[in-house]
């Protein structure tokens, strides 16, 4: 691989490259009888055996109308010149359009095929804001499944970059697609994160008829700009197999992805949270009620109210064998809303009197105190009685570091924990993940609302368990139970603590109930603060047979 990224770095004019055509096509074979051919349309065909499983082209054009990004104005749609020769196993492909060339390298590496891209500019004012990869459709017998995005153009670009990895709609980076005996998994390549997408296009968008097609159109997307008369190198690894088994296929996508985010850099504890939604709303704002605060063990403005907070949840988390709690609304209902608060740190003056005896209560019993944030904004008056908020520059240091103010102020009064509200899913929540978990330490637990998979090695995950009568399963609340079950495969030992939204009275007798299907599928739960207690007698036996005393799964 770097041997070829520097020979394709090293080419500094692809049009007066020699192109001396010794063969119109390359077939590279792997040893699993697998045959990509490359001819001077890109990759042409794919078999396995003697089945053609895939055919046409792989070709670049601008994806800046697409995804609605960059200036718009570089012609890419029309191929001028094109050529293609092999050399000791290398594809090697020259495209010419009018506003961009691009040079193609194709090899093997085990049964991976390796496709790099060198993309450069030719407009003279004009930069290329995204690069979209196209041409090749894939038959796969039959309705394929897995992890593939699959909408309308029109979508893409009314959404843009924001749909690209890692972004809410596109969790993890890789992608694969199973048909009738055989797979394809997908990676992005590169030494750094970039902004990505594999679109896999309906063939006919005809209604009735694309979900019931068996075939799929490629579509590799990367919102990376390259400047005007500049260039910039694009990889990606396609494995085709008759092994299907998912872990197979993404196999290529793990070890790019754990080069380039690596492992979880926090200590993990899989044990039971309690979820304390301490406010209210701003109709409870009261003379007696200031800070609009729900009433009894939740008021954290009264002295009773603490020491009632404490007595209920220390007692219920030490009989189910839990962690610890965490408090969303720690600071009472904001009359100016941007509810929960950027400034999560900020505290009415008469919780932060009583805040000592809630850290000192659960530290000497060994629990964690942890309390919502919401790290990726920061509010602004938007009119003289409504706040508003924008998204935070990971790239200014000054955003960083005072959000970092923020979570020290917390973490100097006890806190260990922290659910981070909006946060989570977006490349600019990543950066700020890394600095945040730079500046907290290994042994804070933090848990993102909206994960991707980059953020994982610096932040567990918070989602909800529900359960559909329809479909008789559980899922969860902005992710499948299968995109779990990759995020568990990519970064072991990440963490996710879950609210339970299922009623175990709609789940037929037969089936595993709410608690059990979470510990068996690595779930935490986050449990109601007045349930707790209540459900410990269920709890506290799976801890026992689910987890060690630090927490760790046992099985």
């Amino acid at each position: 691989m770097k041997a070829l990224i520097s020979a394709c770095l090293c080419l500094a004019s692809l049009a007066t490259a020699a192109a001396e055509e010794v063969a119109e096509k390359l077939e590279l074979k792997t040893p699993q009888g697998v045959t990509y051919t490359i001819t001077a349309d890109g990759l042409s065909s794919i078999r396995i055996g003697e089945r053609e499983v895939a055919r046409g082209s792989w070709r670049a054009d601008s994806g800046d109308w697409l995804l609605n990004t960059g200036s718009g104005k570089l012609d890419a749609k029309e191929i001028a010149r094109k050529s293609f020769r092999a050399e000791a196993g290398i594809g090697c492909v020259d495209h010419e359009h009018k506003d961009i060339e691009v040079r193609y390298l194709y090899s093997l590496d085990g049964e991976d095929l390796e496709v790099q891209a060198l993309v450069r500019t030719r407009h003279d004012t004009q930069p290329l804001g995204a690069v979209w990869f196209r041409g090749l459709k894939f038959d796969f017998g039959k309705v394929p499944a897995g992890l593939m995005f699959h909408q309308h153009g029109s979508y893409l670009r009314a959404h843009g970059v924001g749909l690209c990895h890692p972004s809410f709609a596109s969790r993890i980076g890789g992608s694969y697609a199973v048909g009738d005996g055989f797979g394809v998994g997908l990676s992005p390549g590169g030494p750094q994160l970039e902004r990505t997408l594999f679109w896999w296009d309906y063939t006919d968008w005809r209604e009735g008829q694309r979900e019931k097609l068996p075939t799929r159109a490629l579509n590799y997307l990367v919102a990376e700009p390259i400047p005007r008369k500049g260039m910039r190198l694009f990889e990606l690894a396609l494995r085709a197999s008759a092994h299907t088994d998912w872990r197979h296929l993404l196999e290529p996508y793990k070890r790019h992805f754990t080069a380039l985010c690596g492992e979880v850099q926090y200590k993990a504890d899989h044990r039971v949270f309690a979820q304390a939604c301490v406010n209210g709303a701003v109709s409870f704002i009261k003379p007696d009620n200031p800070y609009g605060f729900h009433s009894g063990f939740r008021r954290l403005d009264l002295a009773e109210g603490a020491k009632a907070f404490c007595d209920t949840l220390i007692s219920g988390l030490q009989a189910a064998r839990g962690q610890g709690v965490l408090i969303w609304g720690q600071g009472g209902e904001n009359p100016r809303g941007a509810m929960y608060r950027p400034d999560f740190d900020i505290l009415p003056p008469e919780v932060e009197a009583n805040w000592p005896t809630l850290a000192a209560r659960f530290k000497e019993a060994g629990l964690r105190l942890g309390v919502c944030a919401r790290p990726g904004e920061i509010a602004y008056q938007a009119n003289w009685k409504q706040d508003a908020t924008l998204r935070i520059n990971p790239d200014d240091p000054a955003h960083i570091q005072m959000m970092a103010r923020r979570f020290k102020n917390m973490t100097d009064k006890g806190c260990t924990a922290f659910y981070l509200d909006t946060f989570g899913s977006s490349l600019d929540d990543v950066k700020a993940m890394i600095a945040y978990r730079k500046a907290l330490g290994p042994d804070v637990a933090t848990y993102v609302e909206h994960a991707c998979d980059a953020i994982l090695p610096h932040s567990g995950l918070y989602t909800e368990l529900h359960f559909d009568k329809k479909a008789n399963a559980y899922g969860l609340a902005f992710m499948s139970v299968h995109t779990w079950e990759v995020f568990r495969w990519l970064v072991p030992g990440v963490t996710c603590v879950v609210r339970c939204n299922a009623d175990p009275k709609d789940v037929p007798d037969g089936l595993e109930k709410p608690f059990p299907f979470m510990f068996r599928n690595h779930l935490t739960p986050l449990v109601a603060d007045w349930l707790v207690k209540g459900h410990a007698a269920e709890l506290k036996p799976l801890a026992d047979e689910y987890l060690d005393d630090k927490g760790q799964w046992k099985k």
